[in-house]
């Protein structure tokens, strides 16, 4: 054994910029490897939009790791996802999902944001609201807030999304482009479905398809008490031009731009009886070329931010908080005493694996047949017939985290070791 393994475990102090999905994963991830975890949010927990979550079983076996009782965050079993035509409703496709629990050993889960961030508040950290970062010293491992306040940690972790500033902080210079697709995000209440007798189809999660640019995506969550929707269009048609992180809710007319009225008029009906209509601008990014800078690294939107087309935005910011913790746990502990060792082999395990669900996002744009799921079925419609090479379940799910780490960090002691090996011949 090495002498950096046979100093031990050392417990680190870790400071996670960002309260979002990601930022709780990762300080749950961390703080269960047995480390002090602060949270910092530039806002409070109590203005998130309230949307569905999917966290297919690449997600939900880091939430298993970390002992997280999912039942408790009301969780919807994602049974099938069915693709629909725009005007007929009628149905073009089926990715059947009735034996995904028995073959990949976990349900596809339907979460509420709101729902998980009720679980995540629950842990042992601490949470400092209301604390946007300013800057961070990439020597001295600081960072400032703009409320005036500082804290110098062992590692820092960057998770405060698509505006990062901590991105900008480690010298990544991103290339943006304005997506041709916008989106709103609303949610029906399942009792009024009931009361206005709009029972069609209306808990079955489904896309609905009339060209590339005009989506609807729909997911029962929440116990299925809400039926949430993600409703894309061309970008040129929204009437939202503003940035930032809050808005008023947008009125039906906004959601309903362009041909909208040829909708089939059960969906349409569906979101002239929605409520919380937020919008949400999307942007296409290029892969960064590097998430990690000394002690400080970015995760999960401020290091790939990507399409929602894949539905795997939350749960590859949960496989890079898995990543952090299983590196910078007991069984690794010469990472938790060269923590740039360690956040260098975070990059290697999770930038290639979270590129590649990143570029299929934005094929996905192009083609909703290059989803995850739907690349797996027959696509009776040619246009919708996924490329060579697309990303599949198999793919996604057959992967091992704790193996890829494993076998990484045995040829760095290998290499590391070697010469010492040969000293001794």
């Amino acid at each position: 054994m090495s002498t950096s393994q046979a100093s031990g475990f050392k417990q680190l102090h870790v400071a996670v910029i960002g309260g979002g999905i990601g930022g709780l994963a990762a300080a749950l991830s961390m703080r269960r490897a047995g480390h002090r975890v602060d949270i910092f949010e530039r806002r409070g927990f109590d203005v998130e939009v309230g949307a569905s979550i999917s966290c297919a079983a690449n997600g939900s076996v880091h939430l298993e790791d970390w002992g997280i009782d999912v039942k408790s965050m009301s969780p919807v079993a994602l049974m099938k996802l069915t693709m629909r035509d725009w005007e007929t409703g009628q149905i073009q496709g089926v990715y059947d999902l009735s034996d995904y629990e028995r073959e990949w050993g976990r349900v596809y889960y339907m979460l509420h944001r709101q729902d998980m961030h009720k679980d995540g508040i629950g842990i042992p950290c601490q949470v400092h609201n209301n604390s946007p970062c300013d800057t961070v010293d990439l020597e001295t491992n600081t960072v400032k807030f703009l409320n005036g306040t500082s804290i110098q940690a062992d590692l820092i972790v960057g998770a405060d999304g698509i505006r990062s500033v901590v991105r900008e902080q480690i010298g990544v210079k991103p290339d943006i482009k304005t997506s041709p697709q916008t989106c709103y995000r609303c949610n029906v209440l399942t009792e009024d479905i009931k009361r206005l007798g709009l029972v069609k189809h209306s808990y079955e999660p489904a896309i609905t398809v009339r060209s590339k640019y005009y989506k609807i995506v729909m997911a029962p969550c929440s116990n299925g008490e809400v039926v949430s929707f993600y409703c894309f269009m061309p970008t040129e048609l929204t009437n939202h031009r503003e940035e930032g992180f809050t808005f008023k809710e947008a009125p039906v007319s906004d959601i309903l731009q362009g041909r909208y009225s040829d909708l089939d008029p059960e969906c349409l009906a569906l979101l002239k009886n929605s409520r919380e209509r937020m919008p949400w601008r999307l942007y296409v990014h290029q892969a960064y070329t590097h998430w990690i800078n000394k002690r400080t690294c970015l995760l999960g939107d401020a290091a790939h931010p990507m399409m929602p087309h894949q539905s795997q935005g939350a749960v590859q910011a949960i496989e890079d908080a898995g990543a952090l913790g299983i590196i910078f746990s007991a069984k690794y502990p010469e990472f938790t005493r060269d923590v740039e060792a360690g956040l260098r082999l975070y990059q290697a395990i999770r930038k290639p694996r979270a590129t590649r669900v990143q570029e299929a996002s934005a094929r996905a744009t192009e083609n909703v047949g290059e989803r995850i799921g739907f690349t797996s079925i027959q696509v009776e419609e040619e246009s919708l017939r996924p490329s060579e090479g697309s990303l599949t379940v198999r793919e996604m799910n057959e992967y091992n985290m704790h193996q890829h780490v494993a076998a990484e960090v045995a040829k760095i002691r290998k290499a590391r070791d070697a010469p010492q090996e040969m000293a001794h011949l």
